[in-house]
């Protein structure tokens, strides 16, 4: 019998008799074990989790192993990964325990045994995380796990210490395989299910591959092929595949994305021609297929040569295409756009935008070259006839403003932050006679105390 959170706060346990549940709750709700039911519905979550990765397996009767090498990027790193997947997830309804190891069998386990809910294990850290886990985190039968725990090996820790040549002649060589494929020093194959996609293309070679030139011969032929079919049907791809199967029953895979769809050859050799580096050949590579998902219709972008003598829009195409090759190398996250967001106070008001359609209309009135993250505060200037502001003083010196242009008002944003009810700022661009423009503005209206206190502060430098 299993039991979901609400269940388990009544003090009913997972295997315990029903008619023992019913009786700390009377009016418990309870259905039927259907597994048929159940294995399929894990099987639609694993096609759903290829958002995340090209490689998922059920792993029975309630897991799914998943593949995250050359993704992760696409994510802005492994944690972040994690944490993406489970705010999906749990908007679906499911809550998830979820590991990221070197190993597979040190992530089953964590994921599993492990005290956090989402755990990312660095290699150097293997051992020492595993040590405290029971043995029935190495997937081991119940007789075996029996066994173990008869002769008072409880942890991993204790398996460990037990010589191999005894452990392998008392319990057979299922414990210390188990533990050489979560410690790492055994490679565990997986088999993973074949993905449904839109369009792919395959190579099966005559010859193991290993060289970083011979991968990236295939992938031209591959990127060409896969190329011509979504131009034929006059579509591109945002996400593409390359799924590299090795000699030693090991799968690989690497994944770029693009901001806009693609039907470009050269495009996508060039993306994957910088993710080479991710693919480990072992001792060769025997099938390579590239797959492209979630198809959609394409408009044919031509490409510019470079920004010097191009038009707006051209320099902005090759923009977005720098833009897309460094956030498909491995280890550059930080690459955005700056878009408004709806705060109205400056400091508040860009987020990070992941692509350039989503930006919204730049602001009427002019902004600096460099907003500082915090106003600096000054002394009250003296203010002309028109309350704009005449001279103040800056870092020590006396500037005399020979031009103003203002003021913009801005009202806080007492909809998202009742703190900003009825605050006012009124913004003036001023030029000095050294030449130099400060963004300046007041708190309030310089009327009514509610608006703010008139304290002045200087907020960028054009």
């Amino acid at each position: 019998m299993s039991a979901n959170e609400a269940a388990l706060l009544c003090g009913i346990q997972p295997g315990q008799m029903l008619a023992m549940a019913r009786s700390l709750v009377p009016d418990l709700a309870s259905e039927p074990v259907a597994p048929e039911r159940d294995a399929q519905a894990l099987r639609r979550l694993a096609e759903w989790c290829r958002r995340f990765s090209p490689l998922v397996a059920v792993d029975a009767a309630d897991g799914l192993w998943i593949d995250t090498t050359g993704c992760a990027h696409l994510f802005e790193g492994e944690s972040a990964m994690l944490v993406a997947m489970e705010a999906t997830l749990a908007a679906h309804g499911h809550q998830i325990r979820a590991a990221i190891a070197d190993t597979a069998g040190a992530a089953h386990a964590l994921a599993r045994f492990g005290s956090e809910t989402l755990t990312v294990l660095s290699g150097e850290h293997l051992v020492q995380a595993l040590d405290p886990l029971p043995i029935a985190a190495l997937r081991l039968t119940r007789e075996e796990n029996d066994r173990l725990h008869g002769l008072g090996i409880t942890r991993i820790a204790d398996l460990r210490d037990v010589p191999r040549a005894a452990l392998t002649r008392r319990f057979g060589v299922e414990p210390a395989r188990q533990l050489d494929y979560a410690l790492g020093r055994q490679k565990e194959p997986l088999r993973f299910d074949h993905p449904v996609v839109a369009l792919q293309a395959t190579r099966h070679l005559l010859e193991p591959i290993g060289t970083a030139e011979s991968i990236m011969q295939v992938m031209q032929v591959l990127t060409q092929e896969i190329a011509s079919l979504l131009q034929k049907k006059g579509l591109g791809a945002r996400r593409f595949d390359l799924v590299c199967y090795r000699v030693d029953d090991m799968t690989q895979a690497t994944r770029i994305g693009t901001s806009a769809p693609v039907n470009d050859p050269e495009r996508l050799y060039r993306l994957l021609q910088e993710r080479v580096e991710t693919i480990d050949p072992g001792f060769g590579i025997e099938r390579m297929s590239l797959l492209a998902e979630q198809a959609e219709r394409c408009v044919p972008v031509p490409v510019a040569g470079d920004l010097a003598g191009s038009g707006q829009e051209e320099k902005t195409q090759i923009l977005d295409l720098l833009a897309e090759r460094l956030r498909n190398r491995a280890g550059l996250h930080a690459v955005y756009y700056l878009g408004e967001s709806d705060a109205p106070f400056p400091e508040a008001a860009q987020q990070r935008l992941a692509a350039p359609s989503d930006m919204k209309t730049p602001s009427l009135w002019p902004r600096p070259t460099r907003v500082f993250t915090q106003p600096c505060p000054i002394v009250p200037p003296d203010l002309a006839e028109d309350f704009s502001p005449k001279r103040f003083r800056w870092y020590g010196k006396t500037l005399s403003v020979c031009g103003a242009d203002g003021p913009e008002r801005l009202h806080g944003a007492w909809w998202q932050n009742p703190s900003q009810a009825g605050a006012i700022r009124d913004y003036w661009i001023v030029e000095v006679e050294s030449g130099e423009r400060f963004w300046l503005f007041r708190n309030g209206d310089g009327v009514h105390r509610w608006s703010g206190d008139g304290a002045w502060f200087v907020h960028g430098l054009f």
